[in-house]
């Protein structure tokens, strides 16, 4: 028997909303699953041949939804095997989706110095999603080492800079307007599910993006982009290229932050200079269309999540501002179907200050968010004006927009 990735020690699961376990077992005829707290069953569920576990093997089991609480055991059996989950809480459970403003560190952010040293032991769970393309025996030899990491000033570092301060501003507020002791300390897990440098159409299916004009313009753009080169082995050679030349990157960028790891991305490229960019497209890119949906967010579907907070856009600026508005709302309703939440509320940072003054692409892509939080149901939009910084795709100060986000959910979506 095999759980997906997600389920680790340390993971958080959604209060009051059905608990969900998945993985493949393909020796039994059930798979039983229970949350205990100590020798007292507080939730329980079976899969077996007739109701959620298909010829395959793949499992879905649903336990009865649960309040806040923990930390409990998630044991799973089917009587060919079992396993055991430790130190397992149930909370407030986020995705933290999109691109490279997303993906920015913590510890490489404008207030890493104090704030890294200063974090407090937080009851804040941070799991992040490897970056594959695939479901395949490399994706499950990525999801084996992953964990859940309780943010402490000693593992706060890697964690998603704007998941960060949107999670210790919800903590802060949740916790504080607990309606009596019992509900205290509500921990909150944070799924980060990002790769820098992806297009919105990296996080729906091709089948999703096929439904409308604007996405099979993006197909048929990306097909007609990687058609530079002449055969398949063209292409494996310039990816393995690029691959090399972002290896000895990286590299440079690793002994330029031992001398001093906090070290923002700007201050990093004044020592390094840029890094390769664009990778090649092609049939085997991890940027491809859907190729992100399949390999990442697939992967932990269906967990019951509060809602997703999601920066990304940047890449669709230069060739695709006008057709973002039907591209992320393709990529927001194909979400909340997989994730079984028709409401599931989307907060977004809606792109701030970089281009120059005669660009019209970024002021376009803004309108084009703008427009989502006014037309999608339970779709929010946190204005960054005021925190950009010219020139500078990635701004350093993650804080506020963090903190924006947090502000959304904890008006709309908590209603406090």
């Amino acid at each position: 028997m095999r759980l997906n990735g997600i389920f680790k020690d340390n993971i958080v699961f959604q209060r009051d909303e059905q608990i969900r376990v998945f993985g493949v077992e393909n020796n039994a005829v059930s798979v039983l699953a229970r949350i205990l707290d100590g020798d007292e069953i507080l939730s329980e569920g079976i899969a077996d041949d007739g109701d959620n576990l298909k010829e395959d093997g793949s499992f879905v089991i649903e336990l009865d939804a649960l309040p806040a609480g923990g930390p409990y055991t998630l044991w799973v059996d089917s009587q060919v095997d079992e396993i055991t989950i430790h130190n397992v809480y149930i909370g407030e459970v986020w995705i933290a989706g999109g691109q490279s403003n997303m993906e920015y560190p913590l510890g490489r952010a404008g207030s890493a110095r104090t704030d890294v040293p200063a974090c407090p032991d937080t009851a804040i769970h941070f799991y992040k999603v490897p970056v594959v393309d695939r479901c395949d025996s490399e994706t499950l030899k990525a999801e084996s080492e992953t964990s859940w990491d309780v943010i402490t000033k000693d593992t706060c570092y890697d964690m998603s800079a704007v998941a960060f301060y949107f999670a210790r501003k919800l903590e802060d507020v949740l916790n504080g307007n607990a309606k009596d002791a019992g509900d205290k300390n509500i921990h909150i897990g944070i799924i980060g599910c990002y790769l820098g440098g992806t297009s919105v159409t990296c996080w729906q299916s091709v089948n999703s993006l096929e439904k409308s004009e604007e996405g099979r313009k993006f197909i048929a753009d990306y097909k007609a982009d990687s058609s530079v080169y002449a055969s398949y082995d063209e292409y494996l050679k310039a990816e393995k290229d690029y691959e090399d030349k972002a290896g000895i990157y990286e590299g440079k960028v690793a002994e330029v932050l031992k001398k001093d790891r906090f070290l923002t991305y700007c201050d990093t490229e004044l020592i390094t200079g840029g890094g390769p960019w664009p990778p090649p497209k092609g049939p085997e890119s991890v940027r491809r269309p859907g190729a992100l949906f399949e390999g990442m967010v697939r992967r932990i579907v269906p967990m019951a999540v509060r809602g997703v907070i999601f920066y990304q856009g940047e890449e669709d600026t230069e060739r695709y501002s006008k057709e973002y508005g039907v591209l992320f709302k393709s990529m927001i309703d194909e979400w909340r179907d997989i994730f079984r939440e028709e409401k599931l509320p989307f907060i977004y940072c809606q792109l701030p200050e970089f281009e120059p003054e005669d660009d019209v692409n970024w002021p376009e892509l803004r309108r084009q968010q703008k427009r989502i939080s006014e037309e999608v149901p339970c779709a929010y939009m946190a204005d960054l004006t005021g925190c950009g910084e010219v020139g500078n795709v990635h701004p350093s100060q993650k804080k506020i927009p963090g903190e924006r986000l947090a502000k959304l959910a904890v008006r709309f979506v908590y209603g406090l």
